[in-house]
């Protein structure tokens, strides 16, 4: 199962989202292949500036929806 965080690039700033998952890596054509080095940590590319960098997300960085339905 993956997980979608929100991350910042520590070169360029830039705000993206990465579809993670804790048990394999994953390959996404805007950030290249995720490399997992444990549970939390990876590292990508950025898709502004190209430069891998590593990464370790926590629950605070997790994308959530909320769905509401009116009725």
């Amino acid at each position: 199962m993956s997980v979608k965080y929100h991350i910042i690039c520590p070169n360029c700033g830039y705000e993206f989202i990465v579809d993670y998952s804790e048990w394999n890596s994953l390959s996404d054509p805007e950030v290249g292949i995720i490399f997992r080095y444990g549970s939390n940590t990876f590292s990508c590319k950025c898709p502004q500036c190209h430069k891998r960098s590593g990464y370790h997300v926590t629950d605070s960085n997790e994308v959530t929806t909320e769905t509401k339905e009116d009725e």
